[in-house]
């Protein structure tokens, strides 16, 4: 079997957790491979984790046919413009990679959507659908009977309870909780710490414990 390499959009931080992962599973003797950083702010060679930058985003297509893509983009309040990035690249969904750290536990009954990624100690619950491009990143929990949309963050201890329902572009921060049986909306964040007890409008910010509603500030 040919080993695949991937190429990843973006650079430190969850690009950086993505290579941990892949290095993981190639570890795990998984026909698998670094190819290196696609980043538009970058210079190609420049190394982030001692993985170089190949070019910018646009150079996806001169990769290749069998590089496959992670796109690890997510952030807090500006979901809706990087998830709009993701789909506007082009890429094939077949090229799309999902990676599942060999240290995390996801049920066999759950579901991973393409361009996913699984970080170390992360844990995906029974009959739990999660949908593309979303990220669990390490010691998170996501329970059994969740629905995940597209391009959901879920931060490193953070907690989604059984049957929740977690919108497109939602970003649940670092040991952030939500109860079972509640909704996060499309675009929502629920704050580092915080407990969401009730649901979560859509693109609404929220943080405490109960999470309430945080107000804007004048120039937001």
């Amino acid at each position: 079997m040919s080993t695949r390499s991937i190429a990843i959009f973006g650079g430190p931080g969850s690009g950086a957790d993505a290579v941990q992962s892949i290095a993981a599973l190639a570890a795990a003797k998984a026909d698998i491979k670094i190819a290196g950083f696609l980043n538009d702010a970058l210079p190609r060679g420049e190394l982030v984790s001692g993985v170089p930058v190949l070019g910018p985003f646009a150079s996806w297509c001169d990769l290749p046919d069998d590089v496959a893509f992670l796109a690890p983009l997510h952030k807090p309040k500006a979901m809706p413009e990087r998830m709009r990035i993701v789909d506007e690249l082009g890429v094939p969904p077949h090229r799309w990679a999902t990676i599942v750290d060999p240290r995390s536990a996801v049920a066999q009954s759950a579901v991973l959507g393409r361009g996913c990624i699984v970080a170390p100690f992360a844990v995906v619950g029974p009959d739990t659908i999660i949908g593309d491009h979303t990220v669990v990143r390490g010691g998170a929990y996501v329970s059994h009977d969740c629905k995940v949309g597209r391009f959901v963050f879920f931060g490193a201890n953070a907690v989604a309870c059984g049957y929740c329902v977690v919108d497109d572009g939602a970003y649940i921060s670092p040991s952030a909780t939500i109860r079972d049986h509640c909704c996060v909306g499309k675009y929502a964040v629920v704050g580092l710490g915080s407990v969401a007890t009730e649901d979560v409008p859509a693109f609404a910010v929220v943080a405490g414990a109960p999470a309430r509603p945080l107000t804007p500030k004048a120039d937001d």
